[in-house]
């Protein structure tokens, strides 16, 4: 039986920078030419693509973005799931920036990535200084998980899920990272099935699949540090170092 990997981006990557270190890319670029594996990120593919190096995108079986919402093969797009957010959601969700106590406003609150939105009371233009801000005021206040229960709750054809350290992501019901799984089934079925991702809790962007994965056979999953951890990509390579050894 192989192992397929599949890795929540962020688990990868420094939550603040956005990037991948020199020195988990010289591991993970080791590991990648020996084994199967996915990515998936909130993302679109640029932006994943200024973080983690093309060759290493290019060594994956494929790269899931925007929650799951789309797939790249060899930089082809396999499928798109298109979401048109309604006037009522966007109106809401201004209404929420104007009201949150967090003084900052950076710009760019409300990004439409044809699949899903990533919503941000700071701004996805903030700087390194303002994300690290926003975070700290968000774990005192929980502002991003009181918003995301506002949304599911007036509208349930929607999901909203926390990611990274400023934003929520939200979807139509179900289209979210849960699909992943039976995605990759269709690549490899009958196999063992390995999640790593930073946010695996419920609430986090990671849950959905987190959680059929945790309820169905031949499936782990492992989470990488803290959310949004610093150095969540050293609990990524020990966690691949040890299931190499197993």
């Amino acid at each position: 039986m192989k192992k397929i990997y599949i890795f929540d981006m962020d688990g990868t990557l420094t939550p603040s920078r956005r990037e991948m270190t020199p020195d988990f890319e010289q591991f993970f670029s080791k590991w990648a030419n020996e084994h199967i594996f996915f990515l998936v990120s909130g993302s679109n593919l640029e932006k994943i693509q200024e973080q983690v190096p093309q060759y290493i995108l290019d060594l994956s079986d494929g790269v899931f973005t925007c929650g799951g919402n789309q797939l790249w093969l060899n930089n082809q797009l396999s499928y798109n799931h298109e979401f048109k957010p309604s006037e009522e959601l966007l109106s809401f969700l201004k209404e929420e920036i104007k009201k949150s106590k967090y003084p900052v406003r950076s710009g760019n609150h409300i990004e439409d990535r044809g699949s899903m939105l990533n919503f941000s009371i700071v701004g996805r233009d903030c700087s390194l200084e303002e994300r690290l801000d926003y975070f700290e005021y968000d774990v005192k206040s929980q502002e991003r998980a009181d918003i995301a229960i506002q949304i599911i709750t007036k509208w349930d054809n929607l999901d909203a899920v926390i990611g990274g350290q400023i934003s929520i992501d939200i979807t139509p019901r179900g289209m979210n990272k849960s699909q992943v799984l039976s995605e990759v089934k269709k690549f490899y079925s009958d196999e063992e099935y390995i999640f790593i991702g930073d946010r695996t809790m419920e609430g986090g962007n990671d849950y959905p699949l987190a959680k059929i994965m945790n309820e169905m056979p031949n499936c782990s999953v492992y989470q990488a540090g803290e959310p949004s951890a610093e150095d969540g990509y050293k609990d990524t390579q020990k966690i691949l170092e040890e299931l190499n050894e197993s």
